[in-house]
C-alpha cells in the first residue's frame, strides 16, 4: 500500500470518526431513570409559619394538597417532570390554588445527573444532594417575602430547607422542613437574631 492510499484511509478514519462523534451529540438523550422516578401522584400536608410584630412564632396556614408529576422529558441541559399542584386552604378563607412548575435534574456537561432543582413561582431551586435520599438548599429570602414577616426593621433573612426521603411500608414519603433565620432591629435599634421553623410538611407517592 503506498503513501497515498495510507492517506486516503486516514481522511476516512477521520471523517468518519467525525460524523460519530456529531451523531452522538445529536442523538437525544434517554431520560434518566431517576427522573421516570419522580412520575407519579403525591398526596401531603403542610404548615406554614411566620413571626408576630414581637418575633414570636406564629401559624400562618396549614393547607392539603395533590401533586401530579408528568410528562418526564430531557430539555436544554435539564432532565424533569411537569408538576401540577392543587392546593386546599384550612378553613376556607383562601380559595383552592393551582401550580404549576417543573422538578428534577440539571444535566452535566459529560451528561451525567447534577443538581436537582425545583422551579415554580418563576423561580428556580437548585438543592444539593448531601447523603442518600438527603437534599438541601438556602437561599436569601425575596424581597417579596420580607414584608411577610410580622416583625419590624428586618434586615435581612435566611431559608434554608432540608428534604428527606424516607419509606414507610413501602410508601415513599418526602419530609420537608424549612429553618428561616431573621435579623431584624428592635424598637431600641439592638440588632437581634430569629431563628425558627417556616415550613414543615410531607408529600407522600400514592401511584406512579
Amino acid at each position: 500500500m503506498n503513501i497515498k492510499s495510507i492517506g486516503f484511509l486516514l481522511l476516512i478514519v477521520i471523517a468518519f470518526g467525525c460524523s460519530l462523534t456529531l451523531c452522538a451529540q445529536s442523538r437525544p438523550l434517554a431520560v434518566p431513570k431517576e427522573v421516570q422516578n419522580v412520575t407519579g401522584t403525591y398526596s401531603g400536608s403542610w404548615i406554614l409559619y411566620t413571626l408576630d410584630a414581637n418575633a414570636q412564632v406564629i401559624k400562618q396556614y396549614a393547607w392539603v394538597d395533590t401533586m401530579k408529576a408528568d410528562k418526564p422529558v430531557v430539555e436544554k441541559g435539564r432532565a424533569f417532570v411537569t408538576t401540577s399542584d392543587q392546593m386546599f386552604f384550612e378553613g376556607g378563607k383562601i380559595p383552592p390554588m393551582k401550580v404549576a412548575g417543573k422538578e428534577g435534574y440539571l444535566i452535566n456537561t459529560d451528561n451525567s445527573l447534577g443538581d436537582y432543582f425545583i422551579e415554580t413561582y418563576g423561580q428556580t431551586y437548585k438543592m444539593q444532594k448531601l447523603a442518600e435520599n438527603v437534599f438541601v438548599y438556602s437561599l436569601p429570602v425575596p424581597a417579596r417575602e420580607l414584608s411577610a414577616l410580622g416583625v419590624h426593621g428586618v434586615i435581612s433573612a435566611q431559608h434554608t430547607l432540608i428534604k428527606v426521603v424516607t419509606f414507610e411500608q413501602g410508601t415513599e414519603t418526602h419530609n420537608i422542613s424549612r429553618l428561616t433565620t431573621v435579623l431584624w432591629k428592635d424598637a431600641a435599634g439592638k440588632e437581634q437574631t430569629t431563628q425558627f421553623i417556616s415550613l414543615k410538611g410531607r408529600h407522600q407517592k400514592l401511584h406512579n
